[in-house]
C-alpha cells in the first residue's frame, strides 16, 4: 500500500508540468534520498514551531537578535496576514507571543523580493497594531504607547534579493535595533527587525571566512536551513543531539503523503511566483508607467495569474482544484477559463 502510494505522488509530479530539476529533487524527497530544505514553509513552520519546539524558535530569535530575553510563551496566529496566493507558500510565518508581553516572528523566505523592506516594515506595521489593541481583560485606559510592548522580526532569506547582493560587507547578518535621523540622531524604535542572507551564511562556513567575533552555533544553523543535504554542514554538525534530531524529524515528516502534497504545491508557488508574479508586475509596471504605478501593478498581477490558470489548466487541473490552490471563487476561475478557451 505504502509503495503504491508513493508511485502515486511520483506519478503527479512527473504529470505536474514542474521543470525537470523541480521534478527530480521532490522525487528524490519523496523517496528519502535527500532531506527538503529547512526553508520550505511547511517544513520550517513543523521544525521551529514556538509550540512543538519552543527551544529552536528562541535559539534563532535570540541569536540573531542578540537578545536574551526573547523568550516564546506560546504561537500567535499568522491567517490574515498573507498578501496573495503566491506569498503563501513562498513566504512562510512563525510568530509567536512572548514572555515579556512582545510579538515575535520569524519569516522564511523562499525567494528572493526586491521589495523585501517594504514588505518586511509593512508587516511589522501591522503586528505593532495588533499589539495596540485592548484585550478581553484589558480597559482602554490601560493600553497606551508608555506600556505597549515592541516586535522581533527576523526575516531569513534563503536567496539575498540584489540590494543585498550589491551592498558591501562581511556580515551575513543585518540588524535594525533604533533609528537614525539625517542629523545624527538617534532614538529607540518598537520595530526590532533582522535581515538574515542564509546563502551567503553557508558561503562564509563553507569557505571558513567568516570573522573572529563569529557565534559558532548559530552560523552552523543557519548554514544547515540554508542546505540540510550539503555533505560539509551534515559533517560539521553530525553527533550533535540539536542537529542530529532536527534531520531526523525532517525524514519522518517528509515521508507523509499530505506533507508532499504540500511540498509540490510549494513548488507550484514558486515557480509562478519567479516566471509568472514577477514577470507579470514588471510588464504592467512598464506598460502602466504613463498610466501610473498602481494600474500597472494590477496589470501585471492578473497576467500572472491568467498565466498560472492556464497552465494548470493544461496540466489537467479541475477548475476547483485552481479555485482551491489560487483562493479565487470557482466562478471566477470558471470565466477564466471560458475566456481562454475563446482565445485558443
Amino acid at each position: 500500500m505504502k509503495q503504491k502510494m508513493q508511485e502515486t505522488m511520483e506519478q503527479q509530479v512527473r504529470a505536474s508540468g514542474l521543470p525537470a530539476e523541480n521534478q527530480e529533487e521532490l522525487i528524490a524527497i519523496f523517496r528519502g534520498e535527500k532531506l527538503p530544505l529547512l526553508s520550505r514553509d511547511t517544513i520550517a513552520k513543523k521544525i521551529f514551531s514556538p509550540e512543538e519546539h519552543p527551544e529552536r524558535f528562541d535559539f534563532v530569535m535570540q541569536r540573531v537578535m542578540q537578545d536574551p530575553g526573547i523568550k516564546s510563551y506560546h504561537a500567535a496566529p499568522t491567517e490574515g496576514m498573507y498578501q496573495n496566493m503566491y506569498s503563501k507558500k513562498v513566504i512562510g510565518d512563525i510568530r509567536a507571543w512572548l514572555q515579556d508581553g512582545r510579538m515575535a516572528d520569524l519569516e522564511m523566505q523562499g525567494v528572493a523580493q526586491d521589495f523585501i523592506f517594504d514588505r518586511t516594515d509593512a508587516y511589522a506595521n501591522n503586528m505593532l497594531t495588533l499589539l495596540y489593541s485592548t484585550n478581553v481583560d484589558q480597559k482602554k485606559k490601560e493600553v497606551n504607547y508608555k506600556n505597549m510592548k515592541g516586535i522581533v522580526v527576523v526575516v531569513l532569506m534563503a536567496e539575498s534579493p540584489k540590494v543585498f547582493k550589491e551592498f558591501s560587507s562581511d556580515r551575513y547578518i543585518h540588524r535594525v535595533k533604533s533609528i537614525t535621523t539625517d542629523t545624527g540622531m538617534e532614538f529607540p524604535t518598537l520595530k526590532q527587525m533582522a535581515f538574515v542572507q542564509l546563502d551567503k551564511a553557508l558561503e562564509l562556513f563553507l569557505n571558513e571566512t567568516y570573522n573572529k567575533d563569529e557565534d559558532i552555533e548559530l552560523l552552523k544553523l543557519l548554514a544547515t536551513i540554508a542546505d540540510i543535504n550539503n555533505d560539509s554542514v551534515r559533517g560539521a554538525t553530525s553527533g550533535e543531539a540539536f542537529f542530529d534530531d532536527i534531520r531526523d524529524e525532517v525524514m519522518l515528516f517528509s515521508r507523509s503523503k499530505e506533507v508532499q502534497a504540500m511540498l509540490l504545491d510549494e513548488d507550484f508557488a514558486r515557480l509562478d511566483w519567479n516566471s509568472n508574479y514577477q514577470s507579470g508586475v514588471e510588464r504592467g509596471l512598464e506598460q502602466g508607467r504613463e498610466q501610473g504605478l498602481e494600474q500597472g501593478r494590477v496589470e501585471g498581477r492578473t497576467e500572472g495569474r491568467t498565466d498560472l490558470i492556464q497552465r494548470m489548466l493544461k496540466n489537467g487541473k479541475t477548475e476547483e482544484e485552481i479555485a482551491a490552490f489560487c483562493d479565487y471563487p470557482v466562478e471566477e476561475i470558471h470565466q477564466i477559463a471560458e475566456k481562454l478557451s475563446i482565445l485558443t
